[in-house]
């Protein structure tokens, strides 16, 4: 099989992860609404949780398969200049969202301080994600559609 269709999976499973986080980063602006700015707003709990644990889930696995496919491919993950190196900012931020969510969702309790520490990580973390978008569009066009 061609290694460039096998390629395509990384942007997949990226897109996916992406639709999931973004659902979750909305969610999480409803909590920071309500806790916050004191609007009346609801939040779901459970969907912000479930979306956000596939987003992180997917964005690191296809972390790991972009870094796999990259070296099968053309020898080196060096070649997508930018777009690896954040992606390995991106790797840290995805740990740190995972667990300070893992913490608040396991044990309920007003916070101050945690919640404010995973949603400013998480708007980092989609802030790259966006530039992910942009420079892996660049990847695409210049390796897989020539």
């Amino acid at each position: 099989m061609d290694t460039r269709i096998i390629m395509w999976i990384h942007p997949i499973i990226q897109v996916i992860a992406t639709i999931a986080g973004f659902a979750a980063m909305y969610w999480g602006f409803r909590r920071f609404q309500m806790t916050h700015l004191k609007h009346k707003v609801m939040f779901p709990w459970k969907p912000h949780v479930r979306w956000g644990s596939i987003a992180l889930l997917l964005w690191t696995a296809g972390l790991g398969l972009g870094l796999l496919f990259a070296n099968m491919g053309w020898g080196s993950i060096l070649v997508t200049d930018i777009h690896y190196m954040i992606g390995f900012a991106v790797a840290p931020l995805c740990v740190t969202a995972y667990a300070t969510g893992f913490v608040m969702d396991k044990y309920k309790k007003k916070r101050t301080v945690l919640n404010v520490v995973h949603g400013v990580n998480n708007l980092l973390l989609c802030l790259l994600i966006c530039m992910q978008i942009v420079t892996g569009v660049w990847v695409i066009k210049v390796f897989l559609v020539y």
